[in-house]
């Protein structure tokens, strides 16, 4: 009993307790309870507590059995004057026990709770009954100080809770011995104010108190479990009066109600402890239905336990009611799990709404939990609408939380109601499995729970109800609350892994079109649930929508190929385009022939998705570059052979093998719009890969579409991108294979109108680029049409090209490989495409165009040089009318095509010009053609003007026209200008200068070759003439003099007086002059070092001269001082390191007569 542990004490005080009272004589117990007594004054804590807990169960006991015998005693029994020393004894020893109380040790203090607790249990309190009314001091101890001072220490936080829970259960005990105890309501009372948070512990122990106190004598706690059975005890108690019907009016309408969460935790807890210890009390009975709306109003509550042991309460009403009871039992749980209704309560200024530390807490330190914080904290923001969303924010945790109760209800009964739940299966089902996914952990496991107490078969009921919860899914994906959405999806990819899913074929395109919504959710928790949904219905889809499912694979894949087509890859979310496409792909791999329904649609969306999943970085890059078409060209084509490797690519390629006549008529108006309609580089670079495969293909097939297809290609060929270009000219190449002859014809015109037409160099390459594809895979189609096509090929090859620019080079490129591909060379082509060359080209010098109309002349200069004199009648008469017409009006840049074009044709047909038996009204004479010419000579523009004086002088020569007065009035007067020039000014000068310089210099040329042989048209122009050239020589420039150079030779060359030795004797001071004026600017020219070109010329102009006099025996006409200086130029020019102008010196410095 005196042991150092406490267990020991207490059980060798039970087990002493039970020998002496069984055996010991009263005297001799008297003697044993005052020397416990006197025990309790010792200093030795472990005697003190071992004496305290013996007496109180020797007192017990001994109460015990003397109810056994003599009934129920009081205390006033006991203070008559026979009582007992023993009954003395007990007395002064329960009031001794009662003093302990004030104690100040703990061990004390539980001890005294226990003996007095056990001998209140046992028989009643031997004191005397006390009265709040009276002074305490001076009544001692009493039944109601003793119940007053253990209502102090439950309800102190100040004590331990060791001595909190003793201080309960001895309260409850002091209710138990006695049937009248005169404070059982203060008892009840107290046990019910000591509500406070986080006390669990406590809460239990005062729920066991309040059944010993509720029901006094009919307690549990009054039965000895060793001498007497239940049934024996209900019997002998039963017509006992209690306080149970009035424990629960206050529990159910006064703390189950409250609006503290604290004190509805504690009630909750006494109502289970009440509803487990009265189980079968009339009055539990009869107020079950009131029991049961409050443990379901507790479900709803924000605390675990709370809702734990409402479910246990709820459980323990499910055992004690009838069937009807049961079944609105399970309904009412039903409903509440499947909508979250919770019960009302009423909204005070300290009404909790969230737990504390949810919301943080304000500046200065305070909490945000109740609805009075919450509105201080709205007022001060100035947002009065905050508490409104608080509010909301509240309801929607207390739904979730209802939700979460409701599964620890039905986790307790689920087992036990399996007929009742039935019915509910179908609606259950569904949203317990969706409800396991909660991102709220608790709430999972909760849920998780329940599950597993309805499901006894977990693949055996998910298979049952698949469908329901595919459709309830289907419901909850789009939920506004972010937690529904997310548990959805993990639900979703739970569900579908390892499953049959041949009875939701149907709701697969939906799931998919919800799941690529919600992959672009606002929160990123959903977004991730999301992707492993899409993964897992990717995974599924493959699989279902395999070729060798049959009739299910062929339903799966006609509703889950048309959703990823246009929700997948339409997206704007690259995750969603990335799934989808890797899903297609796989899917097409898989399909096989399932595909072919489906390939329309499947062809020209991945056709359109290769432009929307390439990089934009390209994009980027291909606009900065923009300027540089070489760089361009490169990208778009490295760009192009990427697209052609992508997953999209290959993919249609594998649909390609399924495409015949029953696909086309859908396939092929899908195709050509989104060729008329694309953007992209990919799409349009893919659109003609596509079309060249089918025609390869199934070329019969698409025959009859071959002109609908030329017709979208033609306008893609007006692209930016050469690639681009030449990707659709090679798919227009591998149509007109297969295309009818007119289809064929009807595009080389329409590719002739648009080059004849458009100015634009992009269409005119791209025309070229398409005959060269057309030439490059059908060669036999284009021979058919070369009569239409290889005229505009030959005229295209004379487009001017563009300085410093690649296109126009390699327009001119693409059009000569096409042209000499197709013809036995060039003379031979246009020999046998002559006359329509001709029309062409006549089209194009009647052109509007300027450019055009110099290309028509740059060709009409090549047919010329090509053909010569074989360029008769009547296509002469018609090339030379268009020419001269088109030199008719105001001058336009590339005029000048033209005066080149008639002075080759005119030099190159001479002969067919002057023959008189084509000199028809249809071929304009020769004097027409001059005239016109010179009329183009008097034109201000210097440039243009250039070239007309040259082609005049050109064709003065040819045909021996003496035209030299009138051509001559229109040279005089510039070329009389004096200019003071040097050899550089060319290099140094302005636009104007160097122009002036050309003109000057094709003057001098052109007047040489127009100087006529016409004896008498010499005399007259002779002296003026050579004067001009022999002091041009000293004031021009280097290219000037070689001009003039030149001219002084043709001058001597059909001079007359050369000719003549009589009329040089006639002539010989005229001769003499005019070698007095030649010879010092001849010997300057000589003797330049920096030019060879000018000593080469003057040196052929001294070599005629001297030929021509000494050929006529005049060669005396050169003054000594002359031949003396000529003779030492020659000398230094026979060191020249040019060996022909070396050779050539020495020649006619033998030639001179200081030599002979």
């Amino acid at each position: 009993m005196f042991s150092a542990k406490e267990e020991m004490r207490m059980s060798a005080g039970q087990l002493f307790a039970i020998a002496v009272t069984s055996v010991v004589k009263k005297s001799k117990l008297n003697k044993i309870i005052e020397d416990l007594t006197q025990m309790l004054k010792d200093k030795n804590l472990e005697k003190q507590h071992g004496a305290l807990l013996t007496l109180g169960y020797i007192i017990g006991r001994k109460f015990f059995l003397s109810r056994q015998t003599l009934g129920d005693l009081t205390v006033e029994d006991m203070e008559t004057d026979a009582m007992e020393p023993a009954d003395r004894a007990i007395v002064e020893a329960t009031k001794r026990i009662g003093t302990c109380l004030d104690n100040s040790q703990q061990l004390i203090v539980t001890g005294t709770c226990v003996a007095l607790g056990e001998i209140g249990r046992c028989g009643g309190v031997p004191l005397q009954d006390g009265n709040p009314r009276a002074d305490q001091a001076s009544a001692g101890v009493t039944k109601y100080s003793i119940v007053q001072k253990l209502l102090k220490k439950l309800n102190s936080t100040q004590e331990h809770n060791k001595i909190r829970e003793k201080a309960a259960i001895c309260l409850g005990h002091l209710c138990v011995g006695e049937a009248h105890f005169p404070h059982r309501r203060m008892v009840i009372e107290g046990l019910l104010d000591c509500a406070q948070p986080k006390q669990f512990d406590l809460h239990f122990t005062v729920g066991d108190a309040l059944v010993c106190a509720a029901m006094g004598p009919c307690s549990p706690a009054a039965r000895h479990v060793w001498t007497t059975t239940e049934e024996d005890f209900r019997a002998r108690v039963k017509d006992h009066a209690d306080d149970v019907s009035w424990l629960l009016d206050l529990l159910l309408q006064k703390y189950v109600t409250s609006n503290n969460p604290h004190i509805r935790q504690a009630s909750c807890i006494w109502l289970v402890s009440v509803v487990k210890g009265c189980s079968s009390h009339t009055d539990v009975q009869g107020k079950l239905h009131e029991i049961q709306s409050a443990f379901m109003g507790l479900l709803s509550e924000s605390d675990e336990l709370t809702q734990d042991i409402a479910s246990k309460g709820l459980g323990l009403v499910y055992d004690n009611c009838s069937k009807e009871q049961k079944d609105k039992l399970v309904a009412s749980l039903v409903d509440t799990l499947m909508t979250g209704k919770r019960s009302k309560h009423e909204v005070t200024s300290e009404t909790k709404v969230f737990e504390e530390g949810s919301l943080g807490t304000t500046p200065d330190g305070k909490n945000l939990s109740t609805y009075k914080e919450l509105c201080s904290i709205a007022t001060d923001l100035n947002q009065p609408d905050l508490i409104y969303k608080f509010m909301h924010l509240a309801n929607h945790n207390a739904l979730w939380n209802s939700r979460k109760g409701a599964a620890f209800g039905f986790s307790t009964i689920a087992a036990q109601a399996g007929e009742q739940l039935a019915p509910y299966l179908p609606k259950i089902v569904p949203r317990l499995y969706r409800y396991q996914f909660d991102p709220n952990p608790k709430i999972q496991q909760a849920m998780t729970s329940i599950w597993h107490a309805v499901v006894s078969d977990n693949k055996k009921t998910v298979d049952t109800y698949l469908k329901q919860i595919v459709q309830d899914l289907i419901k909850t994906l789009t939920s506004n609350q972010w937690r529904v959405r997310e548990s959805s999806c993990l639900a979703v990819n739970d569900l579908l892994r390892g499953r049959q899913l041949d009875d939701v074929i149907e709701e697969l395109p939906i799931l998919w079109e919800i799941c690529l919504k919600v992959r672009d959710d606002i929160k990123e928790s959903v977004r991730i649930a999301a992707d492993l949904a899409c993964k897992t219905l990717s995974r599924v889809s493959v699989k279902v929508c395999d070729v060798n499912n049959g009739a299910v694979g062929e339903r799966a894949i006609r509703g889950v190929m048309p959703c990823l087509l246009k929700n997948g890859l339409g997206s704007q979310v690259e995750e969603v385009r990335g799934i989808s496409l890797d899903t297609i792909v796989k899917i097409s791999r898989n399909a096989g022939a399932l595909l072919k329904p489906h390939i329309p649609l499947i062809v020209t969306a991945l056709l359109e998705s290769l432009s929307g999943l390439e990089p934009q970085m390209l994009n980027y890059l291909s606009l900065r570059i923009g300027s540089n078409q070489a760089a361009q060209d490169k990208l778009d084509t490295a760009r192009i052979a990427a697209s052609k490797m992508s997953p999209m690519m290959e993919t249609v390629n594998q649909c390609v093998q399924y495409v015949d006549a029953s696909i086309l008529p859908e396939l092929i108006p899908r195709l050509t719009e989104l060729i008329r309609s694309g953007v992209g580089l990919g799409t349009k670079a893919g659109c003609a890969n596509f079309i060249m495969s089918i025609t390869r293909q199934c070329p019969q097939d698409v025959t009859q579409y071959a002109g609908k297809l030329l017709s979208a290609l033609l306008n893609g060929l007006s692209d930016k991108s050469t690639s681009i270009r030449r990707s659709y000219g090679m798919a227009i190449g591998h149509v007109v294979k297969i295309a009818k002859d007119s289809s064929v014809d009807k595009l080389i015109r329409k590719l002739k109108v648009w080059y004849m037409e458009k100015e634009d160099a992009t269409a005119r390459l791209a025309c070229g680029v398409t005959l060269r594809a057309i030439n490059e895979t059908s060669p036999d189609v284009l021979k058919r049409h070369t009569a239409l096509a290889l005229p505009l090929v030959f005229l295209a090859m004379h487009e001017k090209k563009k300085e410093g620019s690649s296109e126009g080079d390699n327009n001119t490129t693409v059009w000569e490989e096409v042209w000499l591909d197709a013809t036995p060379g060039t003379e031979g082509g246009i020999r046998l495409y002559l006359k329509e060359l001709v029309d062409i080209m006549q089209t194009a010098l009647e052109s509007q165009s300027w450019h055009m109309k110099a290309q028509g002349a740059a060709a009409m200069s090549t047919v010329a040089s090509k053909l010569g004199e074989t360029l008769g009648p009547p296509h002469l008469g018609q090339v030379l009318k268009a020419l001269l017409v088109g030199l008719g009006g105001r001058t336009w840049p590339g005029k000048e095509a033209l005066l080149k074009s008639v002075a080759k044709v005119c030099v190159s047909c001479k002969s067919a010009i002057t023959d008189p038996l084509n000199q028809t009204e249809d071929q304009p004479s020769i004097d027409q053609i001059t005239n016109a010419i010179m009329k183009e000579c008097r034109k201000e523009n210097l440039a243009y003007k250039i070239e007309a004086v040259r082609a005049m002088g050109e064709i003065l020569d040819c045909y021996e026209i003496d035209r030299f007065q009138e051509f001559s009035d229109i040279l005089y007067p510039v070329l009389k200008k004096e200019t003071k020039n040097t050899d550089d000014d060319d290099d140094r000068g302005s636009e104007f200068t160097r122009l002036n310089s050309k003109f000057k210099a094709t003057a001098f040329d052109s007047l040489g070759l127009a100087w006529p042989a016409v004896k008498e048209t010499q005399e007259e122009h002779r002296a003026e003439m050579w004067l001009l050239l022999s002091n041009s020589i000293s004031t021009s420039t280097w290219k000037e003099q070689v001009a003039v150079l030149k001219s002084m030779n043709k001058f001597l060359d059909k001079l007359v007086m050369l000719q003549d030795g009589a009329l040089l004797q006639t002539q010989s001071a005229n001769v003499t002059t005019m070698v007095d004026q030649v010879i010092p600017p001849l010997c300057d020219c000589l003797g330049n070092i920096k030019y060879s070109t000018i000593r080469t010329e003057a040196l052929e102009v001294t070599y005629k001269l001297i030929h021509k006099l000494t050929g006529a025996s005049q060669l005396s006409l050169i003054q000594a001082e002359h031949q003396l200086k000529l003779g030492q130029v020659l000398d230094n020019m026979s060191n020249d390191n040019i060996p022909e102008l070396k050779d050539k010196a020495k020649e006619l410095r033998k030639l001179l007569p200081s030599q002979r």
